[in-house]
C-alpha cells in the first residue's frame, strides 16, 4: 500500500438474523466498509482471530447463539486485551443495567435495534472514523524510508560488508 492509497475500513458483523446481516452489511458497504459476517459466535470468533489486525470494528448481536454480548465484550477486551478494535453491541431495547455493564467491560457503543440498520451503520461509521490510527497512516507513508534507514544501519554494522572493503 502506498501513501496515496487509502484503506477501506473493515467491519465484522455477528448476528444470527440473516436479514440484519444483509441490511446492516449493505448499509456499511454503502459507507465504504469492507464487511465480513458470521451468524454464530464460533464462526465469528474464528474470523475475528484470523483477521483481527485488519478489522476496525466488531458489531455483535447481544444475544448471539453460543455467546452473549457481555461474554463477547469481556472476551475481546479483558481476556484478549484488544483495545484498538471498535466494539458495537446491537441489543433490542437494552435495559439500563445491561448498557452500563457493556460499557464498563469496554463496549464503545450499544445500539438499540429499534433504531434500524441505517442508524446502526452511522454509529459504526462514526466509531471507525474516530478510531482511525494516525500512527498507522504515518507508518504507511514513512515505511519505505524507515526500511531504507534500517538497511543502511544494518549494513554499517555488518562485519561481512566491512570485510568486502565497504566503509565502516
Amino acid at each position: 500500500m502506498n501513501a496515496t492509497t487509502t484503506r477501506r475500513p473493515r467491519a465484522l458483523l455477528l448476528d444470527d438474523d440473516p436479514i440484519v446481516l444483509r441490511l446492516l452489511g449493505t448499509a456499511l458497504e454503502a459507507r465504504g466498509f469492507d464487511v465480513r459476517a458470521a451468524a454464530d459466535a464460533e464462526s465469528g470468533l474464528a474470523i475475528l482471530l484470523d483477521e483481527l489486525l485488519d478489522l476496525d470494528v466488531l458489531v455483535a448481536d447481544c444475544d448471539l447463539p453460543g455467546r452473549d454480548g457481555v461474554s463477547l465484550v469481556h472476551l475481546v477486551r479483558q481476556a484478549g486485551g484488544e483495545r484498538d478494535l471498535g466494539l458495537v453491541v446491537l441489543a433490542g431495547g437494552p435495559p439500563r443495567g445491561l448498557r452500563e455493564q457493556l460499557f464498563a467491560l469496554g463496549a464503545d457503543a450499544v445500539v438499540d435495534r429499534a433504531l434500524g440498520h441505517a442508524a446502526a451503520a452511522e454509529v459504526v461509521a462514526g466509531l471507525a472514523a474516530r478510531r482511525a490510527h494516525p500512527a498507522r497512516a504515518w507508518l504507511e507513508t514513512a515505511g519505505p524510508a524507515l526500511r531504507g534507514a534500517l538497511l543502511a544501519a544494518r549494513s554499517a554494522f555488518d562485519p561481512a560488508s566491512r570485510l568486502a572493503g565497504a566503509p565502516a
